[in-house]
């Protein structure tokens, strides 16, 4: 990556590739036990009704046609499904879609393909979530005008992510509580590649770390209307009454929000 695209906070289109493909062959090898990371997988009866609530709120209550982007393995999807929406669910990795085909079969519409360029027709869905993908675009200018066009007027996009990088110190106390709780239970850490992890995260677009201010302002710019929370807390409640300890500790050392947003 050149020093101009650094200085600017876009990559260049050849190093957008090349990142793009780390990010698929990291997000690879940590398919075989992503769901047995807190905050990936719905663990509890608990968890998956507050999801049901927060898509509820978000949605309302009669099936849409929805897109999943990067679905992983079908977590967000099983959500959807199980309210009775017609789910077309996107992924780039082969390994996370194989996991979500096991998962759904037939009952959602399983592809693989790019965030930040999709292949549907204009106003092809009434809404569109993803979870913890925001922060890992390389373009995300292209992406949110994608989601966008894909959109009908009126339609929805719920966005849950996270600023993964910036901790206050309250925060980072909770975080090292966590790990040091984690590694005295012998559990396997966050990230198995922590080189790898550590590799691309410094050249996201987001490297600095992600808000709801900021991805509110690009929403915006990208003609979002309505800019508005989302009651996330409700998920990361009952994430953490199901959770051990050192996981509890850990899913509270982050901020962790989702915003939803009405194309005009």
């Amino acid at each position: 990556m050149s020093d101009s695209s650094l200085s600017s906070g876009l990559p260049t289109p050849g190093a957008n590739y090349s990142l793009k493909e780390e990010i698929r062959t990291y997000w690879s090898g940590r398919a075989a036990t992503f769901d047995s990371q807190v905050g990936h997988a719905i663990k509890s009866d608990a968890e998956l009704a507050a999801f049901q609530s927060l898509l509820r709120q978000s949605f309302g209550a009669e099936p849409r046609e929805v897109l999943d982007l990067a679905c992983g393995t079908g977590e967000i999807t099983r959500a959807l499904l199980s309210l009775g929406h017609n789910v077309t669910a996107l992924d780039f990795s082969e390994e996370m879609l194989a996991r979500a085909r096991a998962k759904h079969g037939d009952r959602a519409r399983i592809l693989a393909g790019d965030a930040e360029r999709l292949l549907d027709d204009d106003g092809t869905y009434d809404a569109l979530v993803t979870r913890h993908l925001v922060w890992t675009l390389t373009d995300p200018e292209a992406a949110f005008a994608e989601w966008f066009r894909v959109l009908k007027p009126g339609g929805k996009l719920l966005v849950i992510d996270g600023d993964w990088i910036n901790r206050s110190w309250l925060q980072q106390m909770l975080n090292r509580a966590a790990t040091f709780l984690r590694e005295r239970a012998g559990a396997a850490p966050h990230a198995a590649d922590r080189d790898a992890f550590d590799s691309i995260t410094k050249r996201f677009f987001f490297r600095d770390g992600l808000s709801f201010e900021r991805l509110g302002t690009m929403l915006r710019q990208a003609g979002f209307a309505r800019i508005e929370a989302a009651d996330y807390a409700q998920v990361v409640r009952a994430q953490q009454r199901n959770a051990a300890l050192h996981d509890a500790l850990r899913l509270a050392s982050s901020t962790r929000f989702a915003v939803l947003a009405t194309k005009g």
